[in-house]
């Protein structure tokens, strides 16, 4: 690594860094709704919300004189670990340098704002970066029943001390009656009615069924679901016509014994970089998988920030992370870094039911 210096970007300042930063735009980004951002003491995460409650129990009748029964206390479910360290960076080289000397050079002005693509680009790639990789974590462990391994595929630096399996119970996993994906005979609704009903049985008021829009395809394209979101005059001249996610919502809200549960459709596309230079994009929600909460808040994003002194870095924070600009000597660039201590936690992970609606079994 080369000897840092200040950035190469003149007349650029920390106060622009901090301002480009702020103006970042993470409306796309679904897990700061559902795993908010929480900050804690140290770098150790552990679930805030971990007690699985039993179903009341009641009272006995006894003796004035008689001792009293002691009823079993509810179990007590925790997950706890280190807060990983993620990172991502993107240069300037020496060519796209002389690039920028060239534009300042006509610009005839050092006011680094004039000239911001040469810069703002790289803050909102790393910003970006940050926050794919949370999204990526929240919903691949949710999808896969609080189970999550770094692997070569999963993580361009391999690092699996940062596996996660929450140790769900087998209780809580369960599957569809036939798969989902076969339009004629998927009974979607008699599944959810039993998924509530499994749900009840532990004690669980299920309101919300999270999915992803590969799953949102089945269950509007599925007979069943087309023929109860049709109107009566509808269903009587035989025209059927594929529902919407409000239609589907209406409808399930109207079913008896399905506690008014409704679809929360995760439509996400995360893309990660190699090593050697090729990418993969995907939804980090599973295939053919559902999870049903009692909540929308599914969990938190907990984070801590590394105070550090560096007087020759530009340095930028928000929230849960922080971007950084330098410059190198030889070679001669201007790098960019987004970094956060930071880590979507499963609060509600024994509180959930999952299923798989191909009707296979968990693995």
């Amino acid at each position: 690594m080369g000897t840092i210096v200040n950035t190469m970007i003149q007349g650029l300042t920390e106060q622009m860094v901090q301002a480009r930063l702020n103006s970042a735009d993470a409306s796309g980004f679904l897990f700061g709704k559902h795993f908010p951002v929480k900050k804690v003491n140290g770098f150790n995460w552990k679930t805030l919300t971990n007690q699985l409650e039993k179903k009341n129990v009641a009272a006995d009748l006894h003796t004035d004189n008689g001792t009293i029964m002691r009823k079993r206390r509810p179990i007590f479910e925790s997950a706890r670990g280190d807060i990983p360290f993620i990172s991502i960076s993107r240069e300037l080289s020496r060519s796209e340098i002389k690039d920028y000397q060239t534009a300042l050079a006509f610009a005839q002005d050092e006011d680094a704002t004039k000239l911001v693509e040469y810069w703002g680009n790289d803050v909102d790639f790393c910003f970006n970066g940050v926050q794919s990789e949370e999204e990526y974590i929240a919903w691949k462990l949710a999808s896969n029943a609080g189970v999550l391994k770094f692997t070569t595929t999963t993580n361009a630096t391999y690092a699996n001390e940062f596996d996660l399996d929450y140790d769900v119970d087998d209780e809580m996993k369960t599957k569809s009656s036939v798969d989902w994906n076969n339009k004629s005979t998927a009974d979607i609704i008699g599944d959810l009615a039993k998924f509530v009903k499994l749900g009840k049985d532990n004690n669980l008021n299920l309101k919300f069924a999270f999915i992803n829009l590969d799953e949102l395809y089945k269950i509007c394209s599925a007979e069943q679901i087309i023929k109860q979101c049709a109107s009566f005059a509808a269903n009587a001249l035989g025209i059927s016509q594929t529902p919407d996610l409000a239609a589907v919502n209406t409808m399930l809200a109207k079913q008896a014994w399905l506690n008014g549960i409704q679809l929360r459709v995760i439509d996400q596309t995360i893309t990660r970089e190699f090593s050697d230079g090729s990418q993969t994009s995907g939804n980090p929600f599973e295939n053919s998988r559902m999870i049903l909460s009692e909540s929308e808040i599914l969990g938190s994003t907990q984070y801590d920030i590394l105070q550090e002194n560096e007087e020759t870095i530009l340095r930028a924070v928000r929230a849960h992370t922080v971007v950084k600009k330098y410059g190198t000597i030889e070679p001669k660039s201007e790098v960019t870094i987004g970094q956060a201590d930071a880590i979507p936690v499963f609060d509600t992970a024994y509180r959930n039911i999952y299923v798989r609606t191909d009707a296979q079994d968990w693995d």
